[in-house]
């Protein structure tokens, strides 16, 4: 294997473990943002009710959050495809021998 090719190999591995700690991360602001979350959620109405609130009901905060939840979750999804599709690109172009 050239210089140049073992370069790009390790490339390719440095980005892809660069990206699968980015969505560890993002999946720890997620985490940290539902639990934040939970303090602005209306309040239980009881076990056997299934009358859900109202949108109306809903506090500016909550709806603030769930949005930023909703984005955050979709940058999690993004990074780990690309750090899926930088793996799958690993095996497909520098295989591992089985000497």
């Amino acid at each position: 294997m050239s210089i140049l090719q073992e370069a790009l190999h390790d490339l390719l591995r440095v980005l892809t473990f660069a990206a699968w700690g980015c969505a560890v991360v993002i999946l720890a602001m997620a985490i940290r943002l539902a639990f934040l979350r939970a303090g602005t959620l209306p309040e239980w109405r009881g076990l056997l009710t299934l009358r859900r609130p109202l949108a109306s009901e809903l506090s500016r905060e909550f709806h603030a959050a769930n949005g930023q939840l909703m984005r955050l979750m979709l940058a999690f999804a993004a990074v780990l495809g690309i750090g899926a599709l930088l793996f799958w690109l690993d095996a497909l172009f520098f295989p591992v021998s089985s000497n």
